[in-house]
C-alpha cells in the first residue's frame, strides 16, 4: 500500500502545483460568457495534473523505482527532493529528509512513540536492575551522557585524548534534547564527566545535522567539527521554493571543551538553477542541488611547516541534478531524470580553524542514475555508483591520507566495493591518484538481516598512523565464503606511505556467523595498533550486542584474542525508537599507556522506556562503587545515614535492607549520593545494606545491630535462670530442715496466738516455686507485650532495655527479701527450739 501513500503525495502536489491555480483563474471567469473557455481551462488542468500524477502511481505497480521528479512547495516542507539519495546520506540526515529525526519534526505521533512503552514504577525498575557482568580486561562501564527531555537518545559518540594530559578527555555526541550538537569533558580519565556542553550551528540555520568530531592540537586546544543544517531559497519561472542546504562547521574551545567558539563554516553547499529562455516545451533548464555529507576532521602536523598543527576536514559532495521539463507552451513544469554526483573533498586550515581553504577534490565525481536519467546525452554510460565513508589522518611527517567507500558501478548495498586510498605531501593542496587499498567481495547490505538499525556505514574505513608511518585501516565486509554472515571486521596496513597493502586480515575470532559492525582503529606512541566494534556473537537471536576489542603490538602481525569490552549488552529496539539508529559509527583513542573507547548503549532502555546512553570503558580498573555508613552499628530501629561514591552519574539508586527495598535516592553529576534509612526491628548481629543504580552499580555495606528481639528474649531467659539458681539451694535447706512448730509473735506488738507454722518443706518450697512461676510467666507476658509494643510503634529498643533491667533488679529485691524473712523465720524456729 505503500504506493497509494505516493500518489496521494502526488495528487497533493498536482494540486498545489497546477489545481490550484487553474481552479483560482476558473473561478474569477465564471462569470464570463466565454463558457467554451472554461472548459478548456478545466481541463487543461485536470490533464496536466494526471500527468504529473500517473508516473508516480504507476511506477511502484510496473515494478520500477519510486520517481522523484516532484517539488513541494515550500509550505508543505523542504526535503522532498532529497528522498532521491536519503539511504546513501549519512544516518543522521537521512533521518531530518525521511521525517524521523525529533529535533526537526516535533509532532504528537513521534511524542506518542517515544512515551509507547510504559514506565515502570521504581521498585518494579529496582527488582529488575541489569546487573553487570564484569570484563577481565576492562574497567565497568560507565555511561557519560544524561537526559534533559522525553527524548533520551545520544548516538555517534567520538572521542579525543590530550596529547598535554592524558587524563584529559572529549566526548562528542548527537544529543536529541538539543538542537546543537553536544560535549563531554573528563580530567581523570573518564571516571567522572562533566557536561553536557553545546557547540551552537551557524546562526540563520535550522539545526545539527550530526556526525560530531573532536579533537586536539599540540597546544591542547579543543576542536569540534559537525554538519549545520539550513534552507536556501530559490525560484523556478518565479515560483519560490527552498530546499535543505548543510555547512561543515568547526568550533574552538580555549578551556578543554567546556565553552565553544562562535562555529565557521568551512564549506557550504550551493543550490544552483540554470533556466532556458522562451516559452518552448520540453527540456528547459536544470536544477543542481548541493549537500556537504558525513564530515571527518583531524588534527595534525602541517607540511608546510611542520612546527604547527593545521586541521583537515574531508566530506562527501552530494549533488543531485534535475531537468526542468516544461509543458502548455511553458507555462508549466516539472522535474524529472534525478542523476546524484558524489565527491570527496578536503578543506584545510592553518589557524585554528579560523579560515579555510578552497574545497579540493580527492576522489573522482561518479554518478548514480534514477528511472529514465541515464538517457540523457547522445552517448550515457549507465552508472549507480557513489563515493561515501571518508577520514583523513596525518602522519608525524605532515603527510595527509584521506581513505573513503566506492560503491562500484553494481550499486550501492549490493555487489562488490572498493576502499580506496590518496595522499597529499604538500599539506593538502593537491592529492595523488587514488589507490585501492582494499576489495569487498560482498558489500554490507543498508542494514543486517536481523537488525532494524541502519549499518552500512559499516563498510565506511577508519584510518590510524603509527609513529613510524605505519598506515592502518579497519572495515567491515560481508563474508564472501560464509551467505548468512553479514559483516566481519577486516584490517589492512601499509608500510610504504600507502603505495602498497597487506591482504585483508579478519579480526574478529568468533566461530559463528554473528555480525560485525562499526569498527574503529587507533595507534599509540608506541605503535600498539587497537581495534573495537560491535559484536552480536553473544546473542543467539542475534539482536543485541557487546563490545568487543583486540590490539596487535607488532604491527598487525598478531593480533590478541578477542576481549568483550561491555558488562551488559545492548538491544538496540529499546534504545532509539525502532531501534532505528544508532549512530554510524564508535570509537576509540589511545594515549601512551591507556586505550579509551566509546558506543552506544540501550541498557537503560531494557526495563522502562526507550534510553540509548553513551557508554565509556577505559582499559585501568575504574573506581568500584562503595558506601559509609553512619553509624555502622548500634540498636534496631535507629536512622542510618548512608553516603554513596563512584555510582553512575544522575541516576536513580535504590536502597535495599535485608532484602527488601526501603528507600530510593538521586545521584548527583559525580555519581555520589546522600540518604537517610531507618533499620528495621530486628535480632542482634549483621544486617546487609545493598545500593544498587538503574544500570546495574552494586555496592554493599553491613550494619551491626547490637541490642534487638533476639537481646530481650535472651535478656529475660537470663534473669529467670538466674532466680531459679537462687532458690535451688533455698529449697534444699527447707527439705533438710522440715519445719514445724508454732510461729512467735513480733517483738513491739501484740502477741496472737498462733496455731505454728502449719506447713512443710516441701509446701514451702511448692509456695516458692509457684510465685516464681507467677513471676516468670508475668516477664514473659511482659516480654510478649514488649515485643508487641515494639512492632507496632518502634519504641526505642535501648529503653526498653533499661526498663528491663530495672524490673530484674527489683525482682532480684523482693527475692533478697524473701529470703531474708525465710532466715529470720528460720533463727526464730531455731531459738524457739
Amino acid at each position: 500500500m505503500a504506493w497509494l501513500s505516493i500518489g496521494s503525495r502526488a495528487v497533493k502536489t498536482a494540486y498545489l502545483v497546477v489545481g490550484k491555480p487553474y481552479i483560482r483563474r476558473l473561478s474569477r471567469n465564471l462569470s464570463s460568457a466565454n463558457i467554451m473557455k472554461n472548459v478548456k481551462m478545466l481541463l487543461s488542468a485536470l490533464t496536466l495534473m494526471a500527468l504529473l500524477i500517473l508516473p508516480v502511481v504507476a511506477s511502484p505497480i510496473l515494478g520500477e523505482e519510486e520517481p522523484k521528479f516532484f517539488l513541494k512547495p515550500p509550505q508543505e516542507g523542504v526535503n522532498s527532493l532529497w528522498e532521491v539519495a536519503k539511504k546513501t546520506l549519512s544516518g543522521p540526515v537521512s533521518l531530518v529528509v525521511e521525517g524521523k529525526d525529533p529535533r526537526f519534526h516535533r509532532t504528537k505521533e513521534a511524542e506518542s512513540q517515544e512515551a509507547s512503552r510504559g514506565e515502570r514504577t521504581q521498585a518494579a525498575a529496582a527488582a529488575l536492575v541489569p546487573y553487570r557482568s564484569a570484563t577481565a580486561r576492562f574497567s565497568r562501564n560507565v555511561l557519560i551522557t544524561r537526559d534533559f527531555s522525553r527524548t533520551p537518545f545520544q548516538t555517534e559518540p567520538h572521542i579525543a585524548v590530550n596529547p598535554k594530559n592524558a587524563e584529559h578527555l572529549i566526548v562528542g555526541v548527537i544529543d536529541y534534547s538539543f538542537p546543537s550538537i553536544a560535549s563531554y569533558v573528563s580530567i581523570d580519565g573518564g571516571a567522572t564527566w562533566e557536561g553536557p556542553f553545546q557547540s551552537k550551528y551557524l546562526d540563520a540555520d535550522l539545526g545539527v545535522g550530526g556526525d560530531p568530531i573532536v579533537g586536539f592540537d599540540r597546544d591542547g586546544n579543543a576542536y569540534y567539527a559537525y554538519i549545520s543544517i539550513g534552507d536556501e531559497e530559490f525560484s523556478i519561472s518565479g515560483v519560490a521554493y527552498s530546499d535543505l542546504v548543510s555547512s561543515i562547521s568547526v568550533a574552538k574551545s580555549a578551556d578543554g571543551g567546556r565553552t565553544w567558539s562562535r562555529p565557521i563554516s568551512s564549506s557550504r553547499s550551493t543550490i544552483v538553477v540554470r533556466e532556458s529562455a522562451g516559452t518552448r516545451d520540453g527540456p528547459s533548464g536544470e536544477i543542481a542541488i548541493g549537500f556537504l555529507d558525513k564530515p571527518w576532521m583531524t588534527v595534525g602536523p602541517d607540511r608546510t611547516d611542520i612546527s604547527r598543527d593545521a586541521l583537515y576536514v574531508t566530506y562527501t559532495e552530494f549533488v543531485t541534478r534535475f531537468q526542468i521539463v516544461r509543458i502548455f507552451q511553458g507555462s508549466f513544469f516539472y522535474f524529472a531524470n534525478p542523476v546524484l554526483e558524489t565527491t570527496i573533498k578536503v578543506v584545510k586550515s592553518s589557524d585554528g580553524g579560523v579560515t579555510w581553504s578552497k574545497p579540493v577534490a580527492v576522489s573522482p565525481t561518479v554518478k548514480r542514475f534514477y528511472g529514465g536519467s541515464q538517457a540523457q546525452g547522445s552517448n550515457p554510460s549507465f552508472s549507480t555508483r557513489v563515493v561515501q565513508g571518508s577520514q583523513p589522518k596525518v602522519a608525524p611527517d605532515g603527510t595527509v591520507y584521506v581513505t573513503w567507500l566506492d560503491s562500484t558501478d553494481d550499486d550501492s548495498f549490493k555487489g562488490s566495493a572498493e576502499i580506496m586510498t590518496a595522499k597529499s605531501e604538500d599539506g593538502g593542496r593537491t592529492f595523488a591518484r587514488p589507490v585501492r587499498a582494499a576489495f569487498i567481495d560482498k558489500e554490507p547490505d543498508f542494514s543486517s538481516r536481523t537488525s532494524f538499525f541502519r549499518s552500512w556505514s559499516s563498510a565506511f574505513p577508519q584510518i590510524a598512523t603509527g609513529p613510524n608511518g605505519e598506515v592502518y585501516i579497519t572495515y567491515v565486509a560481508r563474508s564472501p565464503s560464509d551467505p548468512v554472515d553479514d559483516g566481519d571486521v577486516f584490517l589492512v596496513s601499509s608500510t610504504d606511505k600507502g603505495l602498497t597493502w597487506t591482504r585483508p586480515r579478519r579480526l574478529n575470532d568468533d566461530t559463528g556467523s554473528r555480525f560485525q559492525f562499526f569498527p574503529a582503529v587507533a595507534v599509540n606512541e608506541k605503535g600498539v595498533v587497537h581495534v573495537m566494534w560491535g559484536d552480536m556473537r553473544d546473542d543467539p537471536q542475534e539482536t543485541s550486542y557487546n563490545i568487543y576489542y583486540t590490539r596487535s603490538n607488532d604491527s598487525g602481525k598478531t593480533w590478541l584474542e578477542n576481549s568483550r569490552v561491555t558488562d551488559f549488552p545492548s538491544n538496540p529496539n529499546y534504545g532509539f525508537p525502532g531501534g532505528a539508529f544508532i549512530g554510524d559509527y564508535y570509537a576509540i583513542t589511545a594515549s601512551k599507556d591507556e586505550v579509551y573507547l566509546v558506543w552506544s548503549d540501550s541498557r537503560l532502555g531494557e526495563f522502562g522506556s526507550f534510553n540509548q546512553k553513551i557508554a565509556f570503558a577505559r582499559l585501568s580498573p575504574m573506581p568500584s562503587p562503595s558506601i559509609f555508613l553512619s553509624p555502622p552499628r548500634g540498636p534496631a530501629g535507629k536512622d542510618v545515614v548512608i553516603q554513596g561514591f563512584n555510582f553512575q552519574a544522575d541516576q536513580e539508586i535504590f536502597i535495599q535492607v535485608a532484602g527488601e527495598i526501603v528507600s530510593t535516592a538521586r545521584t548527583n553529576d559525580k555519581g555520589r549520593f546522600t540518604a537517610s534509612v531507618f533499620t528495621p526491628i530486628s535480632g542482634q548481629g549483621a544486617h546487609n545494606i545493598l545500593v544498587i543504580d538503574a544500570s546495574g552499580n552494586v555496592a554493599s555495606g553491613s550494619f551491626f545491630t547490637e541490642y534487638g528481639f533476639d537481646t530481650l528474649r535472651d535478656s529475660f531467659k537470663k534473669t529467670t535462670d538466674d532466680i531459679l539458681n537462687k532458690i535451688a539451694p533455698i529449697e534444699a535447706g527447707l527439705k533438710r530442715l522440715n519445719i514445724t512448730g508454732v510461729l512467735p509473735g513480733i517483738p513491739g506488738q501484740p502477741q496472737v496466738p498462733q496455731p505454728g507454722l502449719g506447713v512443710t518443706a516441701e509446701e514451702l518450697s511448692r509456695t516458692i516455686r509457684s510465685a516464681v512461676g507467677d513471676q516468670m510467666t508475668q516477664t514473659k507476658a511482659d516480654q510478649q507485650e514488649l515485643k508487641n509494643r515494639l512492632q507496632a510503634v518502634s519504641a526505642d529498643v535501648a529503653g526498653i532495655a533499661a526498663l528491663t533491667q530495672t524490673l530484674t533488679a527489683l525482682v532480684a529485691v523482693a527475692v533478697l527479701v524473701s529470703i531474708a524473712g525465710l532466715l529470720m523465720i528460720m533463727r526464730r524456729t531455731k531459738s524457739t527450739t
